[in-house]
């Protein structure tokens, strides 16, 4: 009996389709029956997401049942953004949750704040809902709904996170801002440093990456600019003295980062049992629409690894100093 995962999509949303899912994921791994079950449900569920995990419960027989909802959802089997699907790992009753000093978390997105995030402990998931953050949203734990986050001891052996952004200029530090707004850099207008990139690439492509070094840097949107005042509107404040530079997001590059990413860290070890993955709808709706980039290089890294997730509105990753929600990235946990 091992660890596995399921898929299942249907034209409408109904219970059915989650318990097609979980059914697979048993079925899979000679599950006769279930212990913690992971399951992701797309948006199209939202009118009845309490009768969906009713009816998981009652046919799987297990009331330990952790979830979210999102834009879109997939398993190592398939993946899907615009059609009404499920997704779950299945892990066997003897399998028991880890203790210690780490959390998979979930949360809505009207609920994210540094006190939770940092309050002690690496923690690692994503944020329910679509892209816009605006959209439909539910995160469930022992198969209920809850309002705000939830959260769950769990040690991944290993977690890669591969945000996605290249850098485009040398770094600078912030000397003025206010609010939202960046006024100068290295003592100088701020706008003109950005205005070279803006020739070459959409406004809403633009990201201002924060932190002394390329592993540890936060990506945080481009606003708008005010050319008048020369200074530059960004999604989020920030604090004179840091260190700021420009990049952009590169589908094909973000790719070939997380291939690299998850090359390194299987190298030499065995394969993993098991892996939960959480991305972004944006980054998934980069690619034709046929194909996603992204869900290739993980069937191609993870050969016969079972692996579930979703597209969601933002992914919580730990990094060296604390606990962070990103978006456009991919957060690959991987579990013995």
């Amino acid at each position: 009996m091992n660890p596995a995962s399921g898929y299942a999509h249907g034209p409408r949303a109904t219970a059915q389709v989650a318990i097609a899912a979980v059914s697979s994921a048993m079925a899979r791994g000679g599950l006769s029956q279930a212990g913690r079950i992971y399951l992701f449900l797309s948006t199209h569920f939202q009118h009845d997401i309490d009768t969906t995990l009713r009816a998981v419960t009652q046919v799987t027989g297990s009331f330990d049942v952790f979830g979210a909802s999102a834009a879109g959802v997939f398993s190592d089997q398939d993946w899907s953004l615009d059609a009404p699907a499920a997704a779950a790992i299945v892990l066997p009753a003897e399998l028991h949750s880890t203790t210690g000093n780490s959390f998979f978390a979930l949360a809505a997105p009207n609920t994210i704040n540094q006190h939770w995030l940092n309050r002690g402990g690496q923690r690692f998931g994503g944020i329910a809902g679509d892209a816009t953050g605006n959209g439909a949203y539910a995160i469930w734990q022992n198969g209920r709904q809850h309002n705000g986050f939830v959260e769950t001891p769990l040690a991944p052996r290993d977690i890669v996170i591969s945000q996605g952004f290249q850098a485009l200029s040398p770094r600078h530090i912030i000397t003025a801002s206010h609010g939202l707004m960046l006024d100068t850099l290295d003592n100088l207008a701020a706008f003109p440093t950005l205005r070279p990139w803006l020739r070459q690439y959409d406004l809403h492509n633009l990201m201002a990456g924060i932190g002394d070094s390329a592993q540890e840097t936060q990506w945080i949107p481009v606003i708008g600019i005010d050319e008048h005042k020369q200074s530059i509107m960004l999604a989020q404040e920030l604090p004179q003295g840091a260190a700021l530079c420009w990049g952009h997001f590169d589908s094909a590059a973000a790719s070939q980062d997380l291939g690299l990413q998850l090359m390194s860290s299987l190298a030499g070890r065995a394969q993993p049992r098991w892996a939960l993955v959480f991305s972004g709808h944006r980054r998934a709706m980069a690619g034709s629409g046929i194909s996603e980039p992204d869900w290739n290089v993980l069937r191609s890294a993870l050969p016969g690894v079972p692996f579930a997730g979703f597209y969601g509105n933002g992914q919580i990753v730990p990094l060296a100093k604390s606990n962070q929600v990103v978006d456009n990235s991919v957060l690959v946990a991987l579990f013995d």
